[in-house]
């Protein structure tokens, strides 16, 4: 059975498999991860260009945002580690049970693709096809690493997996600043260094816009420049 997943993990894993095709090998697929979001119709502005003042409800924005489960991303991705960077432009669409995941290249060349339909997940990376009811498992079969896959679909909206997470906060915008995890035995930071305002109807939902997750050796930088809810 498979959790709901955050394609950070995959996109991470098989992005670095594709672009090292000719010297493939299980352990060239180390560096492919990603996670974003689908739905309706928003605008966006950026937090600094919100009305001097502009404050978030904690608790009502967290509620919001955990029932917010159809949503579409568009941006750029990057991956980093002691030994390289990786980057590419990410598109991810997510539905209560369907996600659509492609990372391409500045070219538009398509690197990775991968879509889940009631917990049947396809990855098509270096003209093959990988197939599993377990994300999970499947990537750590590719990469022989773990990954906050199903914790990233909560913490790109800055919002706690664990009841355990911890948080920082802005002072004046009430905010999210840093996130700590621990996920998979692993010690997570997430960094949040700027916002943006999504209108559903009448209400006003504040979404990361650029975000920082690091872990160990890896780091994974997220430039968001559409949210759609």
């Amino acid at each position: 059975m498979f959790p709901s997943f955050t394609l950070f993990t995959t996109l991470y894993c098989l992005f670095k498999y594709s672009l090292k095709k000719h010297a493939a090998k299980k352990s060239n697929i180390l560096l492919i991860l990603f996670v974003t979001f689908l739905a309706g119709c928003t605008t966006t502005q950026p937090v600094n260009n919100i009305k001097p003042g502009y404050t978030s409800d904690i608790i009502k924005r967290e509620q919001m945002l955990a029932q917010l489960t159809t949503w579409q991303v568009k941006g750029k991705i990057a991956f980093i580690n002691s030994e390289e960077r990786k980057s590419a432009s990410l598109y991810w669409n997510k539905s209560n049970t369907k996600q659509q995941l492609n990372l391409t290249t500045y070219l538009g060349i398509n690197v990775l693709k991968l879509n889940s339909d009631e917990g049947n997940h396809t990855i098509e990376v270096d003209g093959k096809t990988y197939l599993d009811n377990d994300l999970d498992s499947l990537i750590e079969s590719l990469v022989d690493m773990r990954f906050p896959t199903e914790a990233l679909s909560y913490w790109i909206k800055a919002i706690p997996y664990n009841n355990n997470d911890s948080f920082t906060f802005n002072s004046d915008s009430q905010l999210p600043l840093t996130l700590s995890s621990h996920y998979n035995g692993y010690n997570w930071l997430i960094t949040y260094a700027s916002y943006q305002t999504i209108q559903k109807g009448e209400k006003t939902i504040a979404v990361p816009n650029k975000i920082k997750i690091t872990s160990s050796d890896l780091t994974i930088n997220i430039a968001i420049n559409h949210w759609t809810i």
